[in-house]
């Protein structure tokens, strides 16, 4: 039987791997596209008897099929607000807040929101997923699963006439395991406006 000092050594000869392989050949691939809020749609709801699938509607069609490439793989994300380009405090906290009431008054699980000093860009949220075309579809609203967090930014997004940017970052496959630190680090350079790392 191996002594913790030497399941310590082998855990950190592993994970050493794993780092040597991001650091020698990168992430496997990257995309980011552009999303308006007056593309959100709630025909777009799988729960609707006469919803439409929002992985093949017009404006969605083509980031699903990038996305749908790398759906097995570890992914970190970031939501970044274009428009408004400057956001003022008061627009911060309505969105914290619109956030903030969707967990309170439905069943709908939503990212922790805090107060702290004010963003110093535009990030929203921050994020990680082996499952990257379901957590997308949780963030836009169409939930297949309502305790499985997300933004939801169908429910309150277009209120405001806002434009998303979404940076997706793909690992291989054998990442899954340090993706926690990776999210971590893209946190810190972008600190986001909903969530906590």
């Amino acid at each position: 039987m191996k002594t913790p000092e030497e399941i310590f050594i082998i855990n950190a000869e592993y994970y050493s791997t794993l780092f040597q392989l991001v650091a020698k050949c990168g992430i496997v691939d990257t995309n980011t596209f552009e999303i308006k809020s007056e593309s959100l749609n709630h025909q777009y709801l799988p729960n609707l008897t006469d919803g439409i699938d929002v992985r093949t509607a017009a404006p969605f069609k083509d980031m699903f099929g990038w996305l749908k490439h790398y759906d097995a793989f570890p992914c970190l994300y970031r939501w970044e607000i274009i428009s408004p380009d400057i956001l003022s405090k008061e627009l911060v906290e309505t969105i914290k807040n619109e956030v903030k009431s969707i967990k309170e008054n439905t069943t709908i699980q939503t990212p922790r929101t805090v107060k702290y000093a004010f963003p110093k860009d535009n990030t929203l949220y921050v994020g990680k997923s082996d499952n990257i075309v379901s957590r997308i579809m949780n963030h836009l609203g169409y939930h297949e699963q309502t305790d499985q967090h997300g933004l939801h930014l169908d429910m309150w997004a277009g209120n405001h006439k806002m434009v998303f940017k979404l940076h997706v970052y793909v690992f291989p496959q054998e990442c899954k395991p340090i993706m926690e630190l990776f999210e971590r680090s893209l946190a810190e350079i972008h600190p986001s406006l909903i969530g906590t790392h």
